[in-house]
């Protein structure tokens, strides 16, 4: 029976739970291979800056006389100058299009420019136009072009997707051209520099609609059955901001604001919709710049895209979305959905200002549009959902989460160089967003909030309809705050990583020293340093300042008088400052007793969960023992609030990992007794009204990991309502409850409710809803089971944006790994066909890799990747290879820390005499009989 054995969690849940995902807009699926051209070769020069673009496009869905079905013709004619005297050549983009003639005129009488024959560089995207003679300066130009292009269905350039009505697919078209697709609809100048108008006029079939930027101003029937949609002329704006749909969809729409989305979920547009006009109206007084301002800006469209490669995009005026981060309904979305829902429209929203109106001049500083925009995400969204302590989550998801990957050698600054189309994919990722914003907070911390609002309200009118460098922002910065604010700000933007500030106690106070914290490494001879902003706390009132003391020298001495004679002392209040603490003995035994005792000492509960998160990575990289961190970490027994909990759970993930196979059982006991308390606290109910939304997320996260590590009491709750649900399906579970019913219903349950949960997922209306049902599904312990689900990820019925969220919710799942990884090796053409390259076959293995606790499960992976090396080819089968040397690191640090992990264990079990979860464990199992006869 599966309801007998404990679940051991193997991955981290914080994600599902957090909030708002690490990333708005995921990076694109382009193999990162050794670039065959000079680096230098895939930027554009300019000599040639153009102004304005006129497109037209003719989509087309179904053949159509000579047409093939899914693609698109398209004329686009481009008016540009010359910057210098001597130009011969214009260089441009395109990639995946046919260009099937072309003209090069003067702009003021059409006559045309005598040119040499067009030549194109596969590899840089790049096509050059030789002209005759020099161009001449000061003179428009007219370069016309006649192409067909490709509707594909990879979801980025102008795509296609569909939707299923009655059950058969109705196909739309949509845009993605952030970072390097605009050039897949039209040859233009791909480079966020170069600002442009755009005039579109799009073709469509009598039955469908059409949406871009700006509004519609002229509509004309076309002989050809089809009408002509022409839009009004747009801003001046970089290519990737350009979007348009041609669809069948409905508008939802009040005050200048509107919704977007098929017939069938315009039912959930209403919450978004609302929600767009309150952070449309607090993010623009904020920044006192309305959005009208703009004249183009007349009013803003936000649509629901069933296939979308991005969480969201903020082309301007027509921001585009996933449907699970828009639609929105109270009797199928969680709170967390909801709350997601807000912070994607405040994110993108603020793009309107931070990437729109401002646009960073080239990616290597896509932290001035992503970091800003991940800011507001938080604090914006907090103008409006003043309910959801939005501050308190912004630290542990935001700066908590990306110290995780800054600690690695493998990091980079946030002012980084890229070049190839995959390395500007690669940097959008979380030093852009999460370090990008957490930088902003410590600068905002440094000189007030109202000074740090005056600065970017004078940024943004200095730099409107222009590019942007970080020394711009660094100059009204230090206007409105303080000469020196570049001399701190500049060093975390341009230096990789973060430092570990040393606190020792002496009769006179404490000395601190600084080093950089590599979590692999810590022996490395790494010189940084960064100016820090200290703040200290030695009881409950010092916790409120935040305003720090910037110290730029590699030691430091703060004089405490008779330091001896205080509780504790606790260096970064409310961790403003990006940089994890290690304190001597006595100091972290004084701090491990005040968290034990009464009201956790007064310590504040953002410095709660930067302890606790420190002193899980702190063991990890051997600064503190493990004994002496988990010691201290036991006084979770008592937390309440849901930042240290939430910081508790990252930590233990990533511990449960690395826990030898052999004591996975001891290890599953310690976390049922060490969330027992929490659970009794939030117990396995519904949601009130009254209680905070905060309390409502660890309710979530303690059902979540005492249902899977073996609470009796937890898991009979959630299959008695999942049995429930099962007999009667118009009495639907409650969404905050779903993820955790779900889960333990298909983990305890017969092959036919899992086959009445997959039936929910296919006539699922919501996407909000299907995440929630792939979640459950992931929890599948039958062989049979598991292969469904991966064949589902290789079919058309989970669609392609959520193929990797559906396997992730597999890889969870400790039970499922031997599975997966026989399905790899037995279908691997059929995944690497699903996901598009033998690359995605080597990153699933990698995935189980890193999850694997024995050698036999990792010599099957590298003895099946050795002897199918050559359909893999050398860069996949090299990746699996640098998997299976990872699983090796693990290993080793397993082996290392066993005994004093053990030692921990066994010590706190017989505290608690634990020998009651087995029997709990035990009952159940009359409890599952009982319910599934």
């Amino acid at each position: 029976m599966k309801g007998t054995v404990v679940y051991l969690l193997a991955a981290s849940v914080c994600c599902a739970l957090a909030g708002p995902i690490d990333l708005l807009k995921t990076s694109d699926s382009v193999e990162e291979i050794s670039p065959r051209a000079e680096l230098a070769e895939y930027r554009l020069n300019d000599d040639v800056m153009p102004s304005h673009y006129d497109l037209t496009l003719t989509p087309y869905f179904e053949d159509e006389d000579t047409h093939q079905a899914f693609t698109f013709d398209g004329i686009s004619a481009m008016t540009f100058r010359v910057t210098k005297p001597g130009v011969t050549s214009i260089v441009l983009h395109m990639w995946k299009i046919n260009i099937t003639s072309w003209f090069l005129k003067l702009s003021s009488d059409s006559s045309d420019v005598p040119h040499g024959v067009e030549s194109y560089d596969e590899e840089t995207h790049k096509l050059t136009i030789p002209v005759n003679q020099a161009l001449a300066e000061n003179t428009d130009y007219l370069l016309i072009f006649n192409y067909v292009g490709l509707l594909d269905d990879d979801m980025h350039g102008f795509y296609r997707s569909y939707y299923k009505v009655d059950g058969k697919k109705v196909w739309m078209a949509s845009t993605q051209f952030q970072q390097t697709h605009a050039r897949r609809a039209f040859p233009c100048f791909d480079e966020p520099r170069f600002r442009s108008t755009f005039q579109v006029r799009i073709n469509r079939p009598s039955n469908y609609k059409t949406f871009s930027n700006t509004p519609i101003i002229r509509q004309t029937p076309l002989s050809t059955g089809r009408y002509q949609d022409e839009f009004a002329k747009t801003p001046a704006m970089a290519s990737y901001l350009l979007a348009f749909i041609v669809a069948d969809y409905e508008v939802n729409e009040k005050d200048g604001m509107g919704i977007l989305a098929r017939r069938e979920a315009m039912n959930q547009t209403d919450y978004s919709l609302q929600s767009g006009i309150d952070l449309l109206k607090a993010i623009e007084t904020w920044i006192d710049y309305p959005y009208s301002s703009v004249p183009e800006m007349t009013r803003m469209y936000m649509s629901a895209v069933p296939d979308f490669s991005a969480g969201a995009m903020e082309n301007w005026g027509l921001l585009t979305y996933r449907e699970s981060n828009i639609l929105y309904h109270s009797s199928d979305s969680t709170s967390l959905q909801q709350q997601r829902i807000a912070a994607v429209i405040s994110h993108e929203i603020a793009h309107q200002w931070f990437g729109d109106l401002v646009t960073c001049e080239w990616w290597d500083v896509t932290w001035l549009n992503e970091g800003f925009a991940r800011y507001f995400q938080f604090f914006g969204t907090a103008l409006v959902e003043t309910k959801w302590d939005l501050a308190l989550q912004f630290v542990v998801e935001q700066l908590q989460g990306v110290m995780q990957m800054d600690s690695l050698e493998s990091t980079h600054p946030m002012t980084h160089n890229v070049y190839t189309p995959a390395q500007v994919s690669g940097i959008f990722d979380s030093i852009s967003y999460n370090k990008g914003a957490v930088t902003l907070r410590m600068v905002e911390h440094l000189i007030s909030t109202e000074k740090f609002k005056n600065a970017l309200r004078q940024y943004i009118k200095e730099r409107a309809f222009k590019s942007t460098r970080p020394e711009n922002l660094f100059e009204a910065l230090n206007e409105h705050g303080d000469p020196t604010v570049r001399d701190f700000m500049e060093p975390w933007t341009v230096q990789p990583g973060y430092p570990l500030v040393t606190v020792i106690g002496s009769d006179d106070g404490y000395s601190i020293t600084q080093q950089r914290f590599l979590v692999n490494n810590m022996n490395h001879d790494d010189k940084s340093t960064w100016p820090l902003p200290i703040t200290y706390a030695t009881k409950e009132a010092d916790f409120e300042n935040t305003k720090p003391t910037i110290v730029n020298t590699t030691t430091y001495k703060i004089t405490v008088t008779k330091p001896e004679e205080l509780s504790y002392f606790i260096l970064n209040n409310q961790q403003v400052g990006y940089y994890r603490v290690n304190y001597d003995a006595d100091n972290w035994a004084k701090i491990s007793k005040a968290l034990h005792s009464e009201n956790f000492g007064g310590i504040h509960v953002l410095n709660r969960a930067q302890i606790v998160d420190d002193l899980f990575n702190l063991a990890r990289a051997d600064v503190v023992k493990y004994d002496t961190a988990l010691e201290i970490l036991d006084y979770l027994q008592a937390e309440t609030e849901y930042p240290p909990w939430l910081a508790a759970v990252n930590g233990l993930t990533t511990l449960s990992r690395r826990i030898h196979h052999e004591d996975d059982e001891k290890f599953a006991k310690y976390i049922v007794q060490l969330f027992s308390k929490a659970y009794a606290l939030v117990k396995f109910n519904a949601p009130t009204a009254e209680e905070s939304r905060l309390f409502t997320y660890l309710r979530i996260n303690v059902l979540q990991w005492s249902c899977n590590y073996g609470n009796a009491e937890c898991k009979k709750a959630a299959l008695e309502e999942f049995v429930r649900f099962y007999e009667k399906p118009t009495e639907k579970v409650h969404p905050d409850l779903r993820q955790v019913v779900y889960c333990e219903g298909i983990r305890q349950g017969t092959d036919e409710h899992f086959d009445f949960l997959w039936d929910q997922y296919l006539s699922a209306n919501m996407a909000t809803e299907q995440i929630l049902i792939l979640q459950g599904l992931g929890c599948a312990q039958d062989r049979e089971q598991i292969f469904k689900v991966m064949d589902a990820i290789t079919s058309d019925d989970i669609r392609p944006q959520d193929k990797s969220t559906a396997f992730s919710y597999l890889l969870l799942n400790p039970y499922t790994l031997d599975y997966l990884s026989e399905y790899l090796r037995t279908y691997y053409v059929r995944w690497a066909n699903a996901h598009g390259s033998y690359s995605n076959v080597a990153s699933a293995f990698n995935n189980l890799l890193a999850r694997m606790k024995t050698d036999e499960q990792m010599w099957r992976i590298r003895s099946f990747a050795a002897r199918n090396e050559q359909v893999f080819g050398e860069t996949a089968y090299k990746s699996i290879e640098s998997g299976v040397e990872d699983y090796f690191v693990n290993k080793n640090f397993t082996e290392k820390h066993r005994a004093v992990i053990g030692e921990f264990l066994d010590k706190a079990l017989s505290k608690s005499g634990a020998e009651k979860v087995t029997v709990g464990i035990l009952t159940l199992v009359a409890v599952v009989v009982a319910l599934l006869r």
